[in-house]
């Protein structure tokens, strides 16, 4: 009674133990993904590094195109060649010369980003395309996995009602027929008799008798005792896990807000780029203007008389310039556009692969369950 006692506590202890295994897995799960959010603040980090490494340089370049800005602005404005003057030019000198207007390289320029700005256009637009098929293809694998997971819980419903039938049915033989009077009490007695039988068979060939007994239930209490221990080491790899957990927890918890300062950062990187390029524009203007025949050192200027309706027209090259412009923003929109239809479709091309494994996992679930069935 001892040993029976014994082998029912151990039991219990032993039944825990699949619970701890559980526990461990669980365990085991969430380090993987403590890991690999680990892993991605490693990387935010490393891009943040090189972001702050990019703002640097483009502000020391933003303050030297102010500066230049600055002089050549001196030079144009200073006394000279002006709307209301008449230059007399002295003999010329061999390394004189004007350059060649800027402004048709813009327009050269202007038609490039055009052409680029068409591309990208097409590009978008191919896309689009690819998203809204991905779209519907995860449609149907969703309709097709809920079906799938329809014919299983049929399946399940129709093997539970066989497996209840057949228990109603067990012991009752092939040859049992209802009968009434005295060979129905003779036919009860018998199936008693014989479940009698099969009980004392069944209980001698799972517990022997005397010291076959004896030797049989310590040999089981010693295997308990084995798994009781492993369930111990479970319980110490249990408190290894959750050990290591609370650590990555706390360095993965340090920072969270990577998304906004990446962000912020290249919010601020592309508004240096930005100012940087009208910076320059402005200086070509500045130098152009510097530049132009006027009030140099080897010149004489003439004052002529003012005339109210003198003027002259906006220079048109400006117009292309700005142009230009606009066509680089529509040309960085679309790139940011384009970047976002490709993650778009990656994310889709994603939840399409995991939709398929369900359903092929619901189909042979479909597979086993149908086999069982006919079997």
């Amino acid at each position: 009674m001892y040993l029976q006692n014994k082998i029912v506590e151990l039991r219990c202890k032993v039944a825990e133990k699949q619970v701890n295994e559980d526990v461990i897995a669980a365990l085991k799960t969430e380090i993987c993904e403590l890991k690999q959010s680990a892993f991605m603040k490693t990387n935010s980090e490393q891009e943040i590094a090189g972001l702050r490494k990019e703002v640097n340089p483009l502000r020391d370049q933003n303050e030297r195109v102010v500066l230049e800005i600055g002089q050549w602005k001196e030079q144009a404005l200073r006394p000279g060649n002006k709307r209301g003057s008449v230059v007399l030019q002295t003999p010329d000198v061999s390394n004189r010369g004007s350059p060649k207007p800027g402004w048709t390289d813009n327009v050269r320029e202007e038609g490039k980003w055009k052409a680029e700005y068409r591309n990208i256009q097409s590009l978008h637009r191919l896309a689009n395309i690819e998203v809204e098929a991905l779209k519907e293809k995860r449609v149907e694998g969703e309709a097709r996995r809920m079906e799938a997971e329809k014919q299983v819980k049929v399946l399940e419903e129709k093997m539970g009602q066989l497996m209840v039938s057949g228990e109603k049915g067990i012991g009752k033989g092939k040859s049992v027929e209802v009968v009434s009077g005295d060979s129905a009490i003779e036919e009860a007695a018998r199936l008693r008799k014989e479940n009698e039988d099969l009980k004392r068979k069944l209980s001698e060939a799972l517990y022997p008798v005397g010291d076959d007994r004896v030797m049989h239930l310590q040999n089981e209490i010693v295997e308990l005792c084995r798994k009781v221990g492993e369930k111990q080491v479970n319980e110490d790899v249990i408190a290894a896990l959750k050990t290591e957990i609370c650590e990555l927890k706390k360095s993965a918890f340090i920072k969270t807000n990577f998304k906004q300062e990446i962000a912020g950062l290249r919010k601020k990187v592309n508004l240096l780029r930005d100012q940087n390029e009208r910076a320059v524009l402005k200086i070509g203007q500045w130098k152009e203007q510097a530049l132009r025949p006027g009030n140099k050192g080897d010149s004489v200027v003439l004052q002529t008389p003012d005339v109210s309706n003198q003027g002259s027209p906006k220079p048109q090259w400006t117009d292309n310039v700005r142009e230009e412009d606009q066509w680089k923003a529509w040309y960085r929109n679309l790139q940011s556009l384009h970047r976002l239809a490709n993650i778009e479709a990656e994310a889709l091309k994603e939840k399409r692969a995991e939709a398929r494994a369900r359903r092929m996992e619901a189909e042979n679930q479909v597979r086993v369950w149908r086999r069982r069935w006919y079997n």
